[in-house]
């Protein structure tokens, strides 16, 4: 019966009318009224408590099934008009906001159901829950097109932002991106409920972070670093605006997962070169602390200390590594490194013996540096290891990469393990995220010489 109740609402749905109210439809009223009439039959007999539970629950799913059918109702009338696909652009932002205000009167009129009386009872509760979760998934799909819409302007905003005059200061040259958020968002709090209205602020500070990136990142060519500290300036007061003291959006989602990936790459934008290569280093060594032995790449053991003026550097051997020959072997070596150049100027790369055809090749050689001990108890200080595999036709073959912290190893840190000989089993890495921001920027600096030998090293090391 309230199934068939709801069929009707959804059929004869029309707006209602009046002034000073958000925008909602016959429909969500009708099929509200349906739930809060349920509900009243639900407490009468005892809500969730203890020896109603067989009749509580079938009301508790009819309620639960009312709702969901309102949802899918809706969600298939808009699917049949292809709202979704077209990201509603056969509808009005008023229409949209009645969309997205009827599910959310439908969902808040179920979530009456989830109070104390509830409370003991897992399965009613979970009930409720997974039926409300759904709703929201729904209310949130359904107002997409509201952050949608608003890119095109967002994206001319931030345009004019990101390219306004020097002399310009950052606070007036953002003007008019904040005259016309306030202008959106001043018409979608008119018209949406509260709730619906916060979901939508989210989704809007996602496409204006997403404009921001956008500008930030965008070809052509290579841009002054003013460019970037101006974005990133704008980035703080768009915060603000966002945030409205205490108004809008909290600071914890305003400063979301999107807000410090940008944040960082602002950061990167705004740093010279070879401070991207040293954060680099730094994430590389990251990766390797995260890199579990076997590594697939195989493992190289080494053993690295200090003594007197010269770091002393044994390659000892490597097992398991990647085969790159047609015969299923490799002819392994390795090229050692001292990181970054601003610390080692002097130093140059050193290379071991071609051990060939093997999988787990041994070396045992002895490398000296000759470089000072305050360089090597520096945090940046790297040891770099590549292996590769010898070709004699064509260009050597990546094997795997591995790093050593300088300022960590005996002769250098009082507090490393007071055997310099016990060796030591690092795993061999290659590379994967071919987005990595870093690279990115460095990639798009053309006229930078450091920054092109760079990638284009870098770009031998990814994994196939």
């Amino acid at each position: 019966m309230a199934l068939q109740r709801v069929r009707a609402a959804v059929e004869l749905d029309r707006p209602v009318d009046g002034e000073h109210i958000v925008k909602h439809s016959t429909s969500s009223v009708d099929t509200a009224a349906c739930l809060y009439h349920m509900r009243l039959v639900w407490r009468s007999i005892g809500g969730a408590e203890e020896g109603t539970l067989g009749g509580s629950v079938r009301l508790l799913e009819a309620a639960c099934a009312t709702a969901l059918h309102y949802a899918d109702l809706v969600h298939g009338a808009l699917a049949d008009q292809g709202y979704y696909e077209n990201h509603g652009q056969n509808k009005s932002t008023e229409e949209i906001c009645t969309i997205v205000n009827n599910l959310e009167y439908v969902r808040r009129s179920l979530s009456e159901y989830d109070d104390e009386q509830i409370s003991n009872d897992d399965n009613s509760r979970q009930l409720v829950r997974g039926a409300l979760g759904t709703l929201e998934c729904r209310s949130i799909r359904a107002a997409v097109p509201l952050a949608v819409r608003a890119r095109p302007p967002l994206r001319k905003a931030v345009f004019h932002l990101a390219w306004s005059p020097d002399s310009l200061p950052t606070q007036q040259a953002i003007t008019p991106l904040l005259e016309y958020l306030d202008q959106h968002l001043s018409s979608l709090n008119t018209w949406l409920l509260p709730r619906a209205f916060t979901r939508a602020l989210a989704a809007c500070w996602n496409a204006v972070l997403k404009e921001v990136s956008n500008q930030a990142d965008s070809g052509g060519a290579e841009k002054p670093r003013v460019y970037h500290h101006r974005l990133k300036e704008a980035l703080d007061l768009l915060a603000e605006f966002i945030h409205a003291e205490g108004k809008g959006l909290p600071m914890t989602e305003v400063h979301n997962t999107e807000w410090k990936r940008l944040e960082q790459r602002m950061q990167y934008h705004q740093a010279p070169t070879e401070e991207l290569l040293e954060l680099w280093l730094e994430d590389r060594l990251t990766d390797q602390g995260r890199t579990p032995l076997p590594s697939p790449y195989g493992s190289i053991l080494i053993r690295v200390y200090f003594n007197h003026d010269s770091l002393c550097v044994e390659i000892l051997s490597a097992r398991d590594v990647i085969p790159l020959d047609p015969n299923g072997l490799s002819d392994p070596f390795v090229v050692l490194e001292l990181l970054p150049k601003r610390l080692f100027p002097k130093t140059h790369e050193q290379t071991t013996n071609v051990q060939k055809k093997t999988l787990n090749p041994v070396w045992d050689e002895c490398f000296e540096f000759a470089v000072s001990l305050e360089a090597c108890r520096s945090p940046q200080a790297t040891l770099a290891l590549s292996v590769w595999d010898r070709d004699v036709l064509t260009a050597d073959d990546f094997a795997g990469e591995a790093f050593v912290p300088i300022s960590r190893v005996p002769g250098v840190n009082s507090h490393a393990p007071p055997d310099p000989l016990r060796p030591i089993e690092l795993p061999l890495m290659q590379l994967h995220d071919r987005g990595h921001p870093i690279l990115q920027i460095l990639e798009s600096r053309n006229t930078d010489k450091m920054a092109m030998d760079f990638v284009k090293k870098q770009k031998l090391r990814f994994a196939e």
